[in-house]
């Protein structure tokens, strides 16, 4: 009798691991979905953003691009209408506020 109660005993506790373990299995994988279709909307939308031609831009278009704001928009208006068209894009380097770090950031969204 001792040993039918312990080998129930023992066959009830491995069923709950199993089925908790599956659950628990089912939990992650469903908590995960909705992380991956986040991921996915923003990459269609960093993907969807049209190329910013740098050297035909609006200050507002440009203000579209990564870190430029009203100012350095203004101020990349200013520098190409003074100098001429970018040829490449160590040239806004030269604009007063542009950074390597700020064009290495956005160098996939410009365009010439």
């Amino acid at each position: 009798m001792k040993l039918s109660l312990t080998l129930t005993a023992l066959i009830t506790c491995l069923c709950c691991l199993l089925s908790s373990n599956s659950f628990a299995a089912e939990t992650a994988k469903a908590m995960a979905e909705p992380t991956k279709k986040v991921t996915k909307s923003i990459e269609k939308k960093s993907t969807a953003m049209q190329k910013v031609n740098i050297n035909k831009a609006s200050a507002e278009e440009l203000q579209a691009l990564k870190g430029i704001g009203q100012a350095k928009a203004k101020a990349i208006v200013d520098y190409r209408t003074k100098n001429g068209k970018f040829t490449d894009l160590k040239q806004l380097t030269m604009v007063t506020g542009i950074g390597e770090k700020l064009v290495s950031q956005n160098t996939e969204n410009m365009s010439f």
